[in-house]
């Protein structure tokens, strides 16, 4: 057993492998019965000890289908999914819980389209990069209807006619509570970094656009997504996000606010899609607007994406939305049914993630020093895995959409595929730059393989090697640059 002292009251957690865990910490008040839909508020305190070995309840949200590559790659856990609207906890991975230890600190945000996932699966298992020296930080935010709607009655109840974003609104939280109570487990406040893959990446994006997030991270780091260069195109406004809200209500009777509050949680997360808005609160304007200007917050930042990021969510429908006519342009060509298959996967993986992520570098590195990767390592999928095929027609997923998470985190051994050593070796060199850019703001040096900052197109290739090379497709980034949004 091993302890810790926060402002909200005394804490046990234990000690895992060498790394003291605190797991199922609150960080905001349960936000259910009149809270639903309201910004967090800060958590009670509590008397004598709580036990923190036990993650908290994820949010309330669906599954995806057992047979995705999704779910293997990211939700198929050994432990059983406990959800509830109760759900703002934390976790906490540190090696030294030493108050003095000044450690620095990575606040990792999970992805999922703002639908899916939680602070406790075992992707996000914070124990191996804490045990390179730094406090790891997992979270739960609110998901679905319950985290992203926007409702003018809402906006009515609050001060600042804001309404939607209370998920962000519980990252911003949490990020306070690190600012307030890390230092008890180790932790440096002052050098917090802020980290998340796909939904999670854009939630970094739009933090660095939020004035109130300005104070609570030095660096940041996004995994395959971004909340800039958008295929849907910039966030939606107050007004029009309160219209979708309204429509959305009227699957249920047209419901008043109250009526929605008395609804079971669930039967509210399985309709819709919901994310971002500018809210008035958190998001004062768009974030695409604050990075064109160069006002987002000037922290290092370290970006990339997957060379298949397209190939879960591709259909060839998607080649009517294509931004060149069909058989016109070398970039996105369509002469015959294999090449129109290969296309429809390449724009729906460049204007959904590559492109986003490459504007988000090559707009930030006018603010400051940015570095730009590749993940090209496709994982070893077992051959008994039960998989549905890919829906474009195409022999298998590549290096699909999350695919570089668990070596990223090296946490391979959450899942029993038949990795190699040249796997274990490219998650032992990614983990390791990743600690390196908490640590330092900066992913060279402890022997690492040179990186130099993005000023024109240069890439870190990770994969079969790790070094050195230019962006992919440069005239797909151009072309889609110039495309009108949405595309």
């Amino acid at each position: 057993m091993i302890r810790a002292r926060t402002d909200g009251g005394r804490l046990a957690g234990e000690w895992q492998a060498g790394v003291a865990v605190f797991r199922g910490v609150p960080f905001a008040e349960p936000p259910v019965g009149d809270l639903r839909w309201r910004p967090p508020r800060r958590a009670a305190r509590w008397d004598g000890e709580r036990r923190a070995d036990a993650f908290g309840p994820a949010p309330l949200q669906p599954q995806p289908p057992r047979d995705s590559i999704m779910y293997h790659t990211n939700f198929a856990d050994r432990r059983a999914l406990v959800m509830s609207e109760d759900c703002l906890y934390l976790n906490v991975w540190t090696p030294d819980p030493a108050p003095g230890a000044a450690l620095p600190v990575m606040v990792w945000i999970h992805g999922g389209g703002n639908r899916y996932g939680h602070g406790g699966q075992e992707i996000h298992d914070g124990a191996a990069l804490a045990g390179r020296g730094l406090v790891v930080v997992t979270l739960n935010h609110r998901l679905g209807a319950l985290g992203f709607l926007a409702h003018p009655e809402l906006a009515a109840e609050d001060d600042l006619d804001a309404t939607g974003n209370y998920g962000l609104l519980d990252i911003v939280a949490a990020l306070t509570w690190v600012r307030e109570n890390i230092t008890a487990f180790g932790g440096d406040p002052d050098r917090v970094t802020v980290a998340g893959n796909s939904a999670g990446a854009a939630h970094v994006c739009h933090l660095m656009a939020a004035p109130a997030a300005r104070t609570l991270f030095r660096a940041a780091l996004g995994q395959s997504a971004s909340g800039v260069g958008r295929a849907e195109g910039p966030l939606t406004d107050r007004d029009e996000a309160q219209k979708q809200g309204l429509r959305w209500a009227e699957a249920f009777g047209d419901r008043d606010l109250a009526g929605l509050r008395r609804l079971d949680g669930v039967e509210l997360v399985l309709r819709g899609h919901f994310g971002p808005v500018v809210d008035g609160r958190v998001l004062t304007e768009p974030t695409d607007t604050v990075f064109a200007a160069g006002r987002q917050h000037p922290v290092p930042l370290l970006v990339g994406s997957n060379t298949d990021e397209g190939s879960v969510y591709t259909t060839l429908d998607v080649l009517r939305r294509l931004p060149v006519e069909p058989g016109t342009d070398e970039v996105y060509p369509v002469r015959d049914a294999d090449e129109a298959r290969r296309t429809a996967r390449r724009f729906t993986g460049e204007s959904r993630f590559t492109y986003p992520v490459w504007h988000w570098a090559t707009t930030h590195r006018r603010t400051a020093p940015t570095w730009l990767y590749r993940f090209t390592r496709r994982p070893p999928l077992p051959d008994d895995l039960v998989l549905a095929p890919p829906r474009d027609g195409l022999p298998g997923y590549g290096v699909h959409h999350t695919a570089e998470l668990p070596y990223a985190l090296d946490t391979l051994d959450c899942r029993p595929w038949p990795w190699t050593e040249a796997d274990r070796a490219l998650a032992r060199t990614m983990a390791d730059t990743w600690a390196r850019f908490v640590e330092t703001a900066d992913p060279n040096g402890g022997g690492l393989p040179a990186w130099p900052a993005l000023t024109g197109d240069e890439v870190m290739v990770l994969g079969e090697r790790v070094a050195l090379g230019g962006v992919e497709r440069p005239d797909a980034m151009r072309l889609l640059a110039d495309c009108p949004r949405p595309l």
